[in-house]
């Protein structure tokens, strides 16, 4: 065999060959020269697949999964209930302003006077009460839990005669200086709700490189199965024109009905194969095309995507990497924080809760022009006393919690080292294996070139050469499998490192 030569060369070679030789030497030879022929196209057939329109990259794939991806979906709705949800907490904990207006009618029952001097009827009006007659009354609060700030205004035309006017202007106001937790308790809720926030955060991430990482496993093992489905219809193919080649000698006289029922169960047995094949990759496609988030009868091939080289991460880098960005790391650091904050909250229920409060007023009589004015100042202690032990309990179940927390991420630190570890080990030994499938290949390569040169010769048999072929297809699957064997184990690694 020269280099370069086709298979067709060869045939046609052989068979100038086999008309030389005596009519005795010429069946086995011609049958011989016929199956390496087949044998070829086969292999002519794995290696140059037809090329599809509707094949997809790898890259494409990734790119769709993170806007219609089902899981990332779901996670972005649990971001924003938990955003919704810290808002709230920061509107109800933080102040509000609001404000109101009214109007009274006020007098008085039985035959007594309802007149008043100007001083009471201002002093009244200055403390925001209502005076015998129409009141109208408008005010603003600005408060939150720790603080209260009331302006009150007020206009009264009171039932006189004449007519007397009065204007008052009160204001009022209470401030928790000391309930226990820094910041005070309302900050804790807040707090609270920033580290749930924080908390789904993370798991978007998560969902996020699950999904990335789900995507490629299917993608690989969808090529993997095309690969497969492509050597099955080349062996259909092949065992095809066996059949009919056999059926032929039949006819002549040179074959029998046991070579022809043995090409037809082989034929029968590589179509079933190809069957399964189909179905496996229809399986893999609906199981890629549900995690992308496209129809299931989506027909599409995923394009061949190029070996990653080997990473030189070592253990320890790989630790750290891993320990710095596993979500459920991350995720446990977010509640052991909450935890301290509920726990601190519940110590501060123990504590008296210390609140300072004042308020003036003013009135005006505008008919008698006299105005008064008064104003209050105080401070307010509540101090619990006996609860039944309830805030002792409240207070040592919080710290169980801590303790708990710590223990499951200690759990949790010690299951990633193992998987870190296997994932390494993983990586070198596929790529190893890879390494080796491909020398395998280029021994078998060698030795199919070797038997078809004796064969040429007369050294060596036709089966010889069949087995060879044989060992070279069985080495080439072999190394396709290799390739995706290292593939999904660079992927492991980078999912166990949380990358």
């Amino acid at each position: 065999m020269e280099h370069g030569d086709t298979f067709m060369d060869i045939r046609c070679r052989r068979l100038a060959k086999v008309m030389k030789k005596p009519s005795g030497f010429r069946t086995p030879v011609l049958l011989a020269a016929a199956l390496l022929t087949l044998n070829a196209g086969r292999l002519l057939a794995q290696q140059a697949p037809a090329a599809s329109p509707d094949t997809v990259t790898l890259d494409q794939v990734v790119a769709a999964a993170r806007v219609t991806a089902p899981g990332l979906r779901l996670a972005t709705i649990a971001v924003g209930t938990a955003h919704a949800q810290l808002i709230q907490t920061q509107a109800t904990n933080g102040l509000a302003l609001g404000g109101k207006g009214d109007y009274t009618h006020a007098g008085s029952l039985g035959s007594g006077s309802s007149a008043s001097t100007p001083l009471s009827a201002a002093a009244t009006a200055a403390g925001a009460g209502p005076l015998n007659g129409e009141n109208i009354q408008g005010g603003l609060t600005l408060s939150s839990p720790s603080t209260s700030l009331g302006l009150t205004a007020q206009h009264s035309i009171m039932e006189v005669a004449p007519s007397d006017q009065v204007s008052s202007v009160s204001l009022s106001a209470s401030q928790t200086v000391f309930d226990g937790y820094p910041g005070g308790r309302a900050a804790a809720a807040v707090q609270q709700a920033d580290y749930t926030y924080r908390a789904a955060q993370v798991a978007y991430e998560a969902s996020l490189k699950s999904v990335i990482y789900q995507v490629k496993q299917a993608y690989y093992t969808l090529l993997v199965d095309q690969k497969t489905v492509l050597i099955r219809q080349a062996t259909v193919t092949q065992d095809q024109q066996n059949l009919a080649y056999y059926q032929g000698l039949l006819t002549a006289g040179r074959a029998t009905q046991l070579d022809v029922l043995q090409n037809q169960v082989t034929l029968t047995q590589a179509q079933l194969d190809l069957r399964t094949a189909q179905n496996t990759v229809a399986v893999d496609r609906g199981n890629l095309s549900q995690q992308v988030g496209w129809p299931l009868d989506k027909e599409y091939l995923v394009a061949d995507s190029p070996i990653p080289d080997l990473p030189s991460l070592q253990l320890d880098e790989a630790l750290k990497t891993a320990f710095q960005n596993r979500s459920e790391l991350l995720t446990f650091d977010l509640n052991i924080a909450a935890a301290n904050v509920n726990l601190a909250l519940q110590k501060s229920q123990t504590y008296p809760v210390v609140s300072v409060n004042g308020g003036l007023g003013l009135g005006q009589d505008w008919s008698a022009n006299v105005n008064a004015g008064s104003f209050s100042l105080g401070a307010s202690i509540a101090l619990p006393i006996l609860d039944g032990g309830l805030r002792n309990a409240q207070v040592e179940q919080a710290a169980d919690q801590i303790a708990s927390y710590k223990v499951q991420q200690d759990q949790e630190r010690q299951s990633i080292t193992i998987a870190v570890q296997n994932a390494l080990f993983s990586v070198q030994d596929t790529r190893n294996r890879l390494d080796l499938a491909g020398q395998s290949v280029k021994a078998a390569q060698g030795q199919y070139d070797l038997q078809k040169a004796r064969y040429t010769v007369g050294l060596v048999t036709t089966l010889d050469v069949l087995t060879a072929l044989q060992a070279l297809t069985t080495a080439e699957v072999g190394l396709e499998q290799a390739k995706s064997n290292y593939i999904l184990a660079l992927l492991g690694l980078d999912n166990v490192t949380g990358l």
